[in-house]
């Protein structure tokens, strides 16, 4: 495998989404890249554009992200970690500053064969609208694969 992957997105039910990657690095590496603020500020939305990375990455801890748009636009997410298996496995809640049709359960599963690290993102929806309006605004596959080349690029760098 290559760091040429590109992300894998499924909706196995009316209200779920599923993403599939692969990393070419370890575990380890890529739990912390998923989920400390000092990594995931260097990845994760429009390059330089996180005003606010916080993650407490703990059952019963908290995390909340801010992007800056283009236009100047700020995005915020938060959350609760319901669930945390370090490095294998995490499960938080998500919901949206701007918008709240209710709360998303994010489930991450890493596996790791020969150096190679495969992320399951699991997202239920509190709705298939819901759903849908995400992956039509911007869970898209050319959106997707640019952020997770973001997160190859810091990962090779580790």
């Amino acid at each position: 495998m290559t760091n040429e992957m590109t992300v894998t997105i499924g909706t196995p039910s009316d209200r779920e989404v599923v993403l599939t990657r692969h990393f070419n690095a370890p575990i380890q590496m890529v739990f912390d890249a998923l989920t400390k603020p000092e990594l995931v500020r260097r990845w994760y939305g429009p390059p330089g554009a996180m005003d606010i990375c916080e993650s407490d990455t703990r059952v019963g801890g908290t995390w909340r992200y801010v992007t800056r748009l283009k236009n100047g636009k700020t995005v915020g997410q938060f959350g609760v970690y319901t669930e945390v298996v370090a490095p294998h496995r995490f499960v938080r809640t998500e919901r949206w500053d701007d918008w709240d049709p209710g709360e998303t359960l994010v489930t991450t599963v890493l596996v790791e064969h020969g150096g190679i690290t495969t992320m399951t993102a699991s997202m239920v929806f509190p709705s298939q609208e819901v759903r849908d309006v995400v992956l039509k605004g911007g869970l898209t596959q050319k959106g997707t694969d640019e952020f997770y080349a973001r997160l190859d690029e810091l990962l090779k760098e580790s």
